[in-house]
């Protein structure tokens, strides 16, 4: 008799890929990446220091200001975000692990995944980012709801521009979505093999957890400086002061 094939775990599933990512993605944005994402945007597209914007942002708006845009377009992007890599990742990954070994197959789905993953997002990208770069959403939102603020916000830009706007920078933003993922695994694997060699393991034995970590924080860290003339690219196209304009 052959062996029994187990059910997959419903986390090791596209279903679960989905809802697991999707969901740490958004208590991650809510807690701090979307303020951080925030100084980096307002930074690429006015020059200002992170010093100079936290206080601009407080003294217009309060500390609720560091949320400006979250509601609704940071929480849908990063919902999707999460869950649109995951469920690419989880299929491309499927494809491809008979034709290439791990590594490769991590960096190849990665990749694929990212540039999914930047066409979906960057409607979204591109309205949050204009809520955070035009002054008038933070005088209108000073005298109404944020939250029905920027829905208005959202929907007088598609009705001046048109809905083809909310595709603007698409393009450049899902190479480098590319970039980030493709980038990111490929260097993760590259410090990961170093660090088996120096520890004297064969490239089939897993490391520590927490030289993993280490692993995947240095990846990262490579990944996102070898990206970032992209990223200052991305922000300037998207951004309010680039409204109407061809870019």
């Amino acid at each position: 008799m052959g062996k029994e094939k187990r059910p997959l775990h419903f986390a090791r599933t596209s279903g679960g890929q989905l809802m697991i990512t999707s969901g740490v993605t958004l208590v991650f944005e809510a807690m701090m990446g979307h303020q951080l994402e925030f100084f980096k945007i307002v930074r690429q597209t006015t020059m200002k220091q992170y010093t100079e914007i936290m206080i601009s942002i407080i003294e217009k708006r309060g500390i609720i200001g560091l949320w400006d845009g979250f509601l609704p377009w940071g929480a849908l992007q990063a919902v999707s975000k999460g869950a649109v890599f995951g469920f690419s990742h989880n299929i491309l990954s499927r494809l491809v692990h008979k034709i290439f070994p791990d590594s490769i197959n991590d960096t190849i789905a990665g990749a694929g995944a990212g540039g999914i993953q930047g066409l979906v997002l960057s409607p979204t990208l591109l309205l949050k980012t204009r809520v955070m770069t035009d002054p008038s959403y933070v005088n209108a939102a000073n005298s109404g709801s944020p939250l029905w603020e920027s829905f208005k916000f959202g929907f007088r830009l598609v009705r001046n521009e048109g809905v083809g706007t909310l595709m603007k920078g698409a393009p450049t933003f899902a190479a480098k979505r590319v970039g980030d993922w493709g980038t990111r695994y490929a260097f993760t694997n590259l410090i990961e093999l170093k660090v088996k060699r120096w520890t004297g393991r064969s490239q089939n034995q897993s490391l520590p957890y927490s030289q993993r970590i280490v692993c995947s924080s240095l990846g990262g860290l490579a990944s996102a400086a070898s990206t970032i003339p992209l990223d200052v690219l991305v922000a300037n196209i998207q951004s309010a002061s680039a409204a109407g304009k061809k870019v």
